[in-house]
């Protein structure tokens, strides 16, 4: 398994492990794949996050969403702000 680098990024650091560990699985998962091959994926692990009782704080979504796109092209950057804001409205929904 590659560790990305935002992994490593001291600002995760206050985030519960398992949390970090299933971002890590998560973002093995889409890697490569474009917004409409990744949104399945995406709602498939809000609902496996659900079952494990793990709930991420709209700040701790945002700053890992941050630091995912630093380094990134304008255009990669837009389609994660994209697939952020649909990610968010799915979670929303099944609060």
């Amino acid at each position: 398994m590659n560790i990305p680098e935002w992994f490593q990024d001291p600002r995760i650091k206050n985030i519960a492990p398992a949390k970090l560990t299933f971002l890590l699985k998560l973002a093995e998962q889409i890697e490569g794949k474009n917004q409409k091959q990744a949104m399945p994926i995406l709602f498939g692990a809000v609902a496996s996050a659900s079952r494990q009782n793990l709930q991420f704080t709209p700040e701790e979504f945002q700053m890992i969403f941050e630091i995912m796109k630093e380094g990134k092209s304008e255009e990669e950057k837009r389609k994660m702000d994209e697939t952020l804001q649909k990610a968010q409205k799915m979670m929303r929904k099944g609060s």
